[in-house]
């Protein structure tokens, strides 16, 4: 029997000085430096946090992990200090993968907390609620061959339905 692969995300929201929200989603650099080796969907992007559950570990302890090790001490400080206040998005289950993803809103000044790991290339990108309709799922090709347009936003299905739950969800 083929283990599971279990998933944790956390996709971060805030309201701009315009009062409009946005989601931080982090795009993928070109190196990985937990497998030392070039990064596969190169400047895909994915939700603001997004890691693997360890053996034996809490879905929150994987959670505040993968946010240091992607973000930040700093920006992992503030998800522990709001951690009362992380909902949980959907949880998507089948023979290869079991992932949960939770949603967090914040104030726009905590983004200046996150150091994401210089090594990777990786960045932030913000998008708001009618950027949606623009993200298109990512193909077998973009495995290796990246996303050569910095400016499209292409992601995994189970993400781009989760960033559309995080709009509907913690704006309410």
């Amino acid at each position: 029997m083929k283990k599971i692969r279990k998933t944790i995300g956390l996709i971060v929201m805030f309201k701009n000085k315009e009062k409009r929200f946005i989601a931080a989603l982090q795009t993928r650099g070109n190196f990985n430096t937990e497998k030392n080796k070039q990064e596969t969907y190169k400047s895909a992007s994915q939700l603001t946090v997004h890691g693997g559950i360890n053996e034996k570990e809490s879905e929150i302890n994987a959670l505040l992990r993968e946010t240091k090790e992607e973000l930040g001490k700093k920006f992992a400080k503030i998800i522990e200090l709001n951690k009362n206040k992380i909902i949980k998005l959907n949880r998507v289950k089948n023979d290869k993968i079991s992932a949960v993803n939770f949603g967090l809103m914040l104030a726009e000044i905590d983004l200046d907390k996150i150091k994401i790991n210089k090594q990777t290339d990786g960045s932030l990108r913000l998008i708001s609620k009618n950027e949606i309709s623009n993200i298109r799922e990512l193909k077998p090709s973009d495995k290796t061959n990246g996303i050569a347009n910095k400016n499209e936003i292409a992601m995994f299905f189970d993400d781009i339905e989760t960033v559309k739950l995080a709009f509907k969800k913690l704006t309410k």
